[in-house]
């Protein structure tokens, strides 16, 4: 479970933690760390990066870390950390958090198929101004990361009759493709399409592998001005009015898209790319 997003569990409900940890970890695609008190959640994320962290507000005060305190603090020792929170009652988060950027709450109690939705949802909000904002950088840094022109890959010669994906790579995006209705699914390295399938022509299939190929670059560059590490999984999805794409990475330079429908739920679509991207990544091997 290497190459799956991180994701800290704040509860002192043990039950309820153990439930959460269990649905999510069951379906391969988090790693979870469960903590039941606000000095045992800093103590885990001083030594470890998260992805997100789900935070109770009503968690047992320990030290002075009350459920705000652990939220914020959270955030403070990583910039870019999502954050869900629950609320203490109903779905209205307290007015000190109006200035924190919370990308989902998670209301008691829920209903638990709802949970992989709300859960992907969350995973693709990024954290507003966790670049620009970020108290430990510079001037500098910020200029550069602002400024800087992005260093793209050569733009990708027309799609050729002979693609560099296997014919079992290419049946299991066909079934990605039909499963999810999906208009193409496509295979990219650097901005040049290894295979794809589905309905869309040629130029609309390059047009796209040149889009992720720049979401991609932008990202990277991202992590190397912040000093970080870069995330396993590099995942976006951008919404229009009637369609949405959707990328996944395989390995660190392949990446796996859909164009599909945005009414597809988010979680089955998360779910479904996952699993076919590391049958996908298996076969390359």
């Amino acid at each position: 479970m290497d190459n799956v997003p991180s994701i800290l569990i704040v509860d002192s409900n043990i039950g309820f933690a153990s439930m959460l940890q269990q649905s999510l970890e069951g379906e391969g695609l988090y790693r979870v760390t469960v903590t039941h008190d606000g000095a045992q959640a800093l103590e885990a994320a001083s030594g470890e990066r998260f992805d997100l962290a789900i935070v109770d507000l009503g968690v047992d005060v320990v030290a002075e870390l009350d459920g705000v305190t652990v939220a914020r603090r959270l955030r403070e020792g990583q910039g870019d950390l999502r954050l869900m929170l629950i609320p203490l009652t109903g779905d209205a988060l307290p007015e000190e958090l109006g200035d924190l950027d919370v990308q989902g709450t998670l209301s008691k109690p829920f209903f638990l198929p709802d949970l992989s939705d709300l859960l992907g949802t969350a995973m693709l909000r990024s954290v507003a101004g966790a670049v620009a904002s970020a108290e430990a950088m510079g001037q500098a840094e910020v200029e550069a990361l602002t400024e800087a022109p992005v260093q793209l890959p050569t733009a990708p010669e027309p799609i050729g009759v002979e693609l560099e994906c296997s014919p079992q790579v290419l049946r299991e995006m066909e079934g990605l493709a039909q499963e999810l209705n999906a208009a193409t699914v496509l295979l990219t390295r650097g901005g040049n399409v290894l295979g794809w399938v589905g309905r869309l022509g040629d130029e609309d299939v390059n047009a796209l592998a040149w889009v992720v190929a720049e979401s991609y670059q932008i990202s990277s560059r991202a992590v190397e001005v912040l000093g970080r590490e870069p995330r396993p999984v590099f995942e976006q999805s951008v919404e229009g009015d009637e369609q949405m794409l959707y990328s996944l990475s395989v390995t660190e330079d392949v990446i796996l898209s859909l164009a599909l429908s945005s009414d597809v739920a988010l979680g089955m679509l998360r779910h479904r790319a996952r699993s076919t991207a590391r049958r996908i990544r298996d076969l390359m091997k």
